[in-house]
């Protein structure tokens, strides 16, 4: 038996032994039939599955329409008094859309630009409101992002919803990008014990099972568990680039009193995968070589060597006491660990085609190859303690939060550059020739950031029919990389926003908001990147039905990007001033028989102030960036034959161009289907995604590589519930 086969047979065997001291537990302390008639003996149910009435910020949601969040405030809050742009992602909808990763289960969301490097396996890349890569936060504290390479990308399956906030965030998210936040709120304990048991299969041999258990531990039901395990193996639309992980997720909360929750947790995930990733050049990919397209399944690297991913240990702790019928005071704590490595090629663009010699060869098949290797360690430790006051003058309601959160990282790298291979093939590959290389001694690079930052923020409720929010806080970023001088960053972030409550659901609202980034890179040191934003808004969600809508308009400025030094590809530049106008409108609802989501987007995001020697990308559309986008979701519940489901949805990426107007890539319209049959215990599903196997070019970089969009992928699943 292999050592991977090994693994998923364990994983299996612990999510399944996790769930037995739960049933056997129920089963030992279930009171018999008679005493049912006893009220004193007889415990509440609860049901997992949250109704609009009790619904939190963090719990389970039927279908696909939140109606509270804490992302945007750090305050369980309605989302139509929230005086932003936020749309909150259930898992119900991640899976009847068959989402393999966090960047797929962002595709129908507004203002969200997925794909802006392909079918990238080696992270979630996403861009928000044209700005560059959005950042990540983890039950509300930041993701650990502090390494390069051998990231552990985050698993949907673990999680209860997904919630994109649009906008700078400083205030509440402390440092992050200009175009907003993804929150990604963990699936924690319940009352009631539940479970499920899951299998999935599908095109490029992928297999995977599945395990999410939860429930009292005693009889009184102050102890509460979650387990969710899952184990894969799969491989992908490119040649010798399979996709493997493995992930556990204990969790335990304690609740000795109605005043008193803590939550313990951990997680063990191990990724490993292959490069998906060409750099392949656009004269062979979005234009037509001489020899024709690159196929889009060419594996660039060495089957016997070529590895990605690593491992993760996360620990952490989430407390909350109720102080007095007025203060509640909440702390939590992550610890990441993470220990990646790379191993991998990539194409030699800039010098097109060659022989197999590597000579210049307009009429060649072949492509030059770079080998490039990483050895990532990455230890963060996240905390927040917060305050929060419910307070009344009269018809006016304060809910007061103030506080302070942190994070310390640590980062060690050894990147091992870039070494000239052999040229590959593209057109029929031949491997085996180029064995990897003995890599240097090296010490280690190794760089660490210290955060702090304080907040305060008043929410104020002034009778039935307005809400202001307003927030103010600073941070102080202290950074060391390598031998270079420690540096100090800090700034002030402000917040200001207000709704009114109108009747029949309606919410108009207006919002400032700022954002504050330290950054790094090659080319260094470099000013923190800022961002301020106006944005306009008016919200729908009437309290008798199951359907939202949004609609806003903003304009976004952020300043200090970081891009590609035109001189040196491995280093980057600070450029002037990006503006960034908009337009999302958004829907999302269950009907009678339906469930449905849809978004329209307009991203006018353009650099309009530059230096001298830039301005060759004054009035350019962002590189990647489309200026228009929609997308389409339906599921169908048959009366006729309860249980059995149908659904079907469509995403239009616009037309986007490399940054300079020199290569656009094509519009593109993809369709995705599903069909699945439930039953009181079991649930039988089949996912399309692409479902007429489009090949397309997902975007053209500045630099002169495009990226292949997602093949089709067909996954036929099963599930025990109970």
């Amino acid at each position: 038996m292999t050592a991977p086969t090994t693994r998923l047979h364990a994983l299996v065997r612990a999510a399944v032994l996790a769930s037995a001291p739960a049933a056997t537990l129920a089963q030992t302390v279930a009171p018999p039939a008679a005493a049912a008639s006893e009220p004193a003996a007889t415990l509440p149910t609860i049901s997992v599955r949250a109704s609009a009435d009790t619904e939190t910020a963090a719990s389970p949601v039927p279908g696909y329409v939140a109606r509270r969040t804490a992302t945007a405030t750090k305050t369980d809050t309605p989302l139509n008094e929230v005086p932003q742009s936020i749309s909150v992602i259930t898992a119900d909808q991640v899976r009847d859309q068959g989402s393999p990763n966090i960047q797929e289960a962002l595709r129908y969301t507004a203002g969200v630009r997925v794909e802006t490097y392909g079918v990238d396996n080696r992270s979630d890349y996403f861009a928000l409101r044209g700005s560059s890569v959005g950042s990540t936060l983890i039950d509300g504290l930041r993701r650990p992002l502090t390494g390069y390479w051998g990231l552990v990308r985050n698993e949907p399956y673990a999680f209860e919803r997904i919630e994109v906030l649009r906008g700078p965030a400083s205030v509440i998210a402390g440092q992050n990008g200009p175009g907003g936040v993804v929150n990604l709120v963990s699936k924690r304990p319940q009352p009631e014990r539940a479970g499920e048991i899951g299998l999935q299969v599908g095109n490029h041999d992928h297999k995977q099972v599945q395990g999410d258990f939860t429930g009292p531990l005693n009889a009184d039901g102050t102890l509460l568990y979650r387990v969710v395990a899952l184990a894969k193996r799969s491989n992908t639309q490119v040649d010798h680039a399979f996709d493997d992980r493995d992930l556990l997720a204990p969790s335990l909360t304690w609740r000795p009193d109605s005043s008193t929750s803590l939550t313990l947790f951990a997680e063990y995930q191990r990724d490993e995968s292959g490069n998906v990733n060409g750099f392949f050049p656009v004269v062979g990919t979005l234009r037509p070589g001489p020899n024709g397209k690159i196929p889009m399944d060419t594996f660039i690297g060495e089957p016997d060597w070529d590895t990605y991913g690593g491992t993760r240990w996360r620990l952490g702790w989430q407390f909350e006491r109720r102080l007095t019928d007025t203060w509640t005071l909440r702390h939590s704590l992550r610890q990441d660990r993470t220990d990646g490595k790379m191993r991998t090629m990539y194409a030699d663009w800039e010098d097109g085609f060659v022989d197999s010699t590597g000579a210049p060869d307009p009429n060649g098949t072949y492509l030059n190859r770079y080998f490039y290797a990483a050895d990532d360690e990455d230890r963060v430790t996240n905390a927040d303690l917060l305050f929060e006051g419910k307070l009344r003058a009269g018809t006016v309601a304060h809910t007061l939060l103030v506080g302070l959160d942190g994070f310390h990282s640590k980062a060690s790298q050894r990147y091992y550059g870039d070494f000239e291979a052999p040229p590959l093939d593209v057109y029929d590959p031949d491997y085996d020739n180029y064995p990897m290389p003995a890599l240097p001694d090296m010490d280690a690079t190794v760089t660490k950031a210290r955060r702090l930052g304080v907040l305060v923020q008043d929410q104020i409720k002034i009778g039935d029919r307005w809400v202001i929010v307003a927030g103010l806080r600073h941070d102080k970023v202290r950074t060391e990389e390598g031998e270079s001088k420690p540096r100090t960053d800090e700034a002030t972030s402000k917040n200001l926003g207000g709704v009114w409550l109108g009747d029949g659901g309606w919410s108009p609202y207006v919002n400032y908001s700022e954002s504050f980034e330290p950054v790094t890179g090659r080319g260094g040191p470099f000013k923190p990147q800022r961002g301020k934003q106006v944005e306009l808004g008016v919200k729908w969600q009437p309290e008798w039905s199951r359907v939202a809508a949004s609609a806003a308009v903003y304009k976004l400025k952020e300043t200090n990007r970081l891009a590609r030094d035109p001189d040196d590809v491995n280093s980057s530049v600070q450029r002037g001033e990006i503006t960034v106008k908009g337009l999302e409108l958004e829907v999302s609802g269950r009907l009678p028989a339906w469930d449905l989501v849809a978004q329209y987007s307009y991203t006018d995001a353009q650099i309009t102030e530059t230096s001298a020697a830039d301005t060759r990308y004054l009035g350019k559309q962002l590189e990647a960036i489309p200026k228009h986008s929609a997308s389409v979701w339906a599921v169908h519940s048959f009366a006729a034959l309860p249980g059995l489901r149908a659904g079907a949805g469509v995403r239009h990426v616009g037309r986007s161009s490399d940054g300079v107007d020199a290569v656009d890539v094509p519009a593109v319209e993809l369709f995705d289907a599903m069909l699945s049959y439930d039953t009181a215990d079991w649930r039988f599903a089949l996912n399309i995604n692409n479902l007429t196997d489009k090949k397309y070019v997902a975007s053209c970089l500045e630099r002169g590589d495009c990226w292949f969009g997602s093949r089709r992928r067909m996954v036929a699943s099963v599930s025990y519930r109970w």
